[in-house]
């Protein structure tokens, strides 16, 4: 059995753990045995250790999507040359280009491996509103007045999830193209799914600030204190 993998193939196994689990990273703790829910880790470990007795199994389109994720990470890993690169950053450049990667042992760039797929379409839907913010920049108005609590309305443009904190940042576009950004607390009982892109939202909030963005030049108003219309009271 094969031991030694390059970072394309572990990425590839990755792929395909990430594609059996729907499209879902599921942490060591989350794991279920009674429910069927098992670790993408160990899904992966247990395809590269042991391919014919998996249950997932590895496809040529599983490879030829690792390739794509490599390049889009060689990419952002060039663009971040002009600075000092994050942890992350750093971690991924190793995983990338590694030719010697051994499942036998406690390779330190194993651990990222399972999340990059979902990293990847992260960052692609981070990307594409990125786009979306810069041509909003002559018609993005300010919501609301600072200091005061509003009800809002709008569709979900943007979530990203926040691990450090078990958070969301949120980008809601309203109907008159303004944008508003708040953070929500994950440990209040929401849930990610709660905020979907596409997802059309009511809340109540208070704006906090209102401010041209140094990076899309648009008027952004951010909110926080956001109650869900299920926590009205």
């Amino acid at each position: 059995m094969k031991k030694i993998y390059t970072g394309v193939e572990v990425i590839a196994f990755a792929v395909a753990v990430d594609d059996y689990q729907g499209e879902k990273y599921v942490k060591s703790h989350e794991v279920d045995k009674e429910k069927g829910i098992e670790s993408n880790f160990k899904l992966m470990l247990e395809a590269m250790h042991n391919p014919e007795k998996a249950r997932v199994k590895l496809e040529p389109a599983h490879t030829e999507q690792a390739k794509v994720i490599v390049d889009y990470f060689e990419g952002l890993v060039f663009k971040a040359m002009q600075r000092k690169l994050s942890d992350f950053e750093t971690k991924i450049t190793e995983l990338i280009k590694a030719d010697d990667i051994n499942i036998n042992g406690r390779d330190s760039r194993l651990p990222i491996v399972g999340s990059l797929p979902g990293v990847y379409r992260n960052n692609l839907t981070h990307d594409n509103w990125s786009e979306q913010e810069r041509s909003l920049r002559k018609t993005s108005e300010y919501v609301g007045e600072v200091g005061k609590r509003t009800e809002f309305s709008g569709t979900i443009a943007m979530s990203r999830y926040m691990n450090r904190t078990h958070s969301m940042l949120v980008s809601v576009l309203t109907e008159d193209q303004n944008i508003i950004k708040f953070f929500y607390d994950l440990y209040r009982g929401a849930d990610k799914k709660d905020f979907d892109k596409g997802t059309e939202l009511v809340f109540t909030a208070t704006v906090k600030k209102q401010e041209i963005s140094s990076f899309s030049k648009c008027k952004e108003t951010f909110v926080n204190r956001v109650a869900l219309p299920k926590e009205d009271k």
